[in-house]
Order: C-alpha cells, then sequence, then structure tokens
C-alpha cells in the first residue's frame, strides 16, 4: 500500500487527540458545552476522516 500525504497523519491524529481531550472537559460544563464538544469532536476529527479517505480512493483504478 502506498500512502498518500503520510506526513499528515501525526497531525491529524493530534488534532483529534486534542479535539477528544477538550470535548471530554466540555462534557461537564452544561447542556450548551455539551453541544459544542459534540461540534467540536465531529469537526477536529474530519482531517483524520479524510486523510483515511484518501488513501483508499487514491488507489489507481479505485473507482473503475
Amino acid at each position: 500500500m502506498h500512502l498518500v500525504m503520510p506526513w499528515f497523519f501525526p497531525v491529524a491524529t493530534l488534532v483529534a487527540w486534542l479535539g477528544v481531550r477538550t470535548s471530554r472537559d466540555l462534557r461537564s460544563e452544561g447542556a450548551s458545552a455539551r453541544t459544542s464538544a459534540r461540534w467540536m469532536l465531529v469537526l477536529m476529527t474530519l482531517p483524520l476522516v479524510f486523510w483515511l479517505i484518501t488513501q483508499v480512493t487514491s488507489r489507481i483504478g479505485a473507482f473503475e
């Protein structure tokens, strides 16, 4: 398997990890903070999800 943008994996993982830590801290702050924590978790994990999707779709003939 050929990795596309291998340098981006540690960056995306760090961003996702920071989002998880922050959202765990925000959960105990109240109802509006829980909503913010959910959005933060979704938005901070998107770079990692997009990187994983790129690994699958960048293969030659992936959609043929």
